[in-house]
C-alpha cells in the first residue's frame, strides 16, 4: 500500500455564545479578543488500494503557509510512502537540516491519517492498535475563557448542572481578579468540583507566589504553565512552596524540557497535545516516559474538531498515563465536518468503535464548512 495522494480542506465552525449556553467569546490572557470561531485543517489522505484516512491539525501560522508547505515541501517527500511506515514517515521530517521547517508537528494532520488507514485495512481500531483500551471513558475538563465575576458563578452553576465534574478556566492578567475568580468558582461548584487555572505564562515569580498564597485554602485540581518555559529552577521553587500542585503545557512542546521538569522536581502533571508534539507516536512516547516517573497527564485542546477529538480519544483511552480528564471545548461548537457528531454523556467522552478512528467525514459537510464557502451554519 502506498500514499496516492493528499487534499487538504480549512473549515471553520462557530464557537457558541455564552448567552445560548456556550462559551464564546473565549478569552484567555494572551487574547486581544475572545474566540468566537474554530479552524481547522482537515487533511485527506489517499491510497493506491482505495483506502481513505482522515486526519487534522490547526493551520500553521496560517492556512496559505499550511498549503505551501503541504504542496510544495510535505506532499512530494510522502507520496509512494506506505502509511504503515509511520516511523519512515516522521523520520522525513527530523528537525537536522532545516530545524526552522523540519518539525514533526506539521505532519500531525498525516500522521493521524496515516493511523486511520491502518486501523481500516486491518479492521481495528486504533485504540486495539495501540495496545487496547485501559479506560472506556475520558471524563471532561469543561473549558471556559476568562469572565466577569457574575458570569463565571452562573456559568459554573450550570456546567455543574449538566454533569461535569471539571472546568478549566483561563488567568494570568491580573492576579487580584484571578484570586478572587477562584473563589467564587470555588463557591459556586461546591467541594467536589475539580477546578484546573491555565495561566498561559501570564505570571512573574512574585505574582505566581502572591496567586498560590491567595488560593492556599481552595485545593485547585493544579495551575498550568504559571511562569514562561525554561524556567525549571524557579518553577521548581514554585512547588516546593506551595500546597497547589503545579502543570506545565507550553514546556511540553520544547525538546527535552519536560523529561527536565521531572527529574528537577518541578511538576505535578503535564498538560500535552498531539499536535505540537508530532501525533500519536509521539503521544505513544511522551506518555511512556509519565508513566515510568508516575507524573498524570491530561490531554490539551486546540478547537479541535471531531477527526482529532476522535483520534485523542484512542490514544488516552490506551495510553494509561492519561489519567486525568481532557480539556475540551468540542460541547460548544456550533457544527463539525462528522456524519454523526462524537456525544457527550455524563460529563465524559467515549472511545469511538469500528475501524480506524471509528468515525466518517461528511465530505459535503466538509465543502459547506470551508473557509470562503458561503453555506456555514452558524448558531
Amino acid at each position: 500500500m502506498k500514499i496516492r495522494d493528499i487534499e487538504l480542506t480549512f473549515v471553520e465552525v462557530p464557537v457558541i455564545p455564552l448567552a445560548k449556553g456556550g462559551i464564546s467569546p473565549y478569552a484567555g490572557s494572551r487574547d486581544k479578543t475572545g474566540t468566537t470561531t474554530a479552524t481547522s485543517a482537515i487533511y485527506k489522505v489517499m491510497t493506491d488500494e482505495g483506502i481513505t484516512g482522515w486526519g487534522e491539525m490547526n493551520p500553521v501560522i496560517t492556512p496559505g503557509l499550511t498549503r505551501v508547505l503541504l504542496e510544495e515541501y510535505i506532499k512530494p517527500k510522502l507520496i509512494g510512502i506506505n502509511p504503515f511506515d509511520v516511523n519512515r514517515l516522521m523520520r522525513e521530517f527530523a528537525p537536522v537540516y532545516n530545524p526552522q521547517v523540519n518539525t514533526k508537528s506539521f505532519l500531525t494532520g498525516i500522521e493521524i491519517a496515516c493511523w486511520d488507514i491502518m486501523g481500516k485495512a486491518l479492521n481495528k481500531p486504533v485504540y486495539a492498535l495501540l495496545g487496547g483500551k485501559v479506560r472506556d471513558r475520558v471524563d471532561i475538563a469543561y473549558a471556559v475563557g476568562i469572565l466577569g465575576e457574575d458570569e463565571t458563578r452562573e456559568k459554573i452553576l450550570r456546567i455543574k448542572s449538566e454533569g461535569y465534574r471539571t472546568v478549566k478556566t483561563k488567568g494570568g492578567k491580573d492576579v487580584a481578579f484571578d484570586i478572587r475568580r477562584a473563589r467564587i468558582m470555588r463557591e459556586a461548584g461546591g467541594s467536589d468540583l475539580a477546578i484546573r487555572v491555565d495561566m498561559n505564562q501570564g505570571y512573574d515569580v512574585p505574582t505566581a507566589l502572591q496567586y498560590l498564597r491567595g488560593v492556599a485554602d481552595l485545593d485547585l485540581a493544579y495551575v498550568e504553565q504559571p511562569l514562561p518555559v525554561n524556567r525549571f529552577d524557579d518553577m521548581a521553587m514554585l512547588r516546593q512552596r506551595s500546597a497547589t500542585p503545579i502543570a506545565i503545557n507550553e514546556d511540553c512542546y520544547v525538546s527535552g524540557n519536560m523529561m527536565y521538569m521531572i527529574k528537577r522536581g518541578a511538576i505535578d502533571a503535564a498538560v500535552v497535545d498531539m499536535e505540537p508534539i508530532g501525533g500519536i507516536s509521539e503521544m505513544v512516547r511522551i506518555a511512556k516516559m509519565a508513566e515510568e516517573t508516575g507524573l498524570p497527564l491530561a490531554h490539551h485542546c486546540a478547537w479541535d474538531m471531531g477527526v482529532k477529538l476522535a483520534a485523542i480519544l484512542h490514544a488516552t483511552s490506551a495510553l494509561p498515563a492519561f489519567t486525568l480528564p481532557m480539556d475540551s471545548t468540542y460541547f460548544a461548537h456550533g457544527d463539525d465536518v462528522l456524519t454523526e457528531r462524537i456525544r457527550v454523556r455524563d460529563g465524559a467522552y467515549f472511545v469511538p468503535e469500528g475501524p480506524g478512528l471509528g468515525v466518517e467525514v461528511d465530505e459535503e459537510k466538509l465543502k459547506a464548512l470551508s473557509i470562503g464557502c458561503s453555506s456555514r451554519f452558524f448558531v
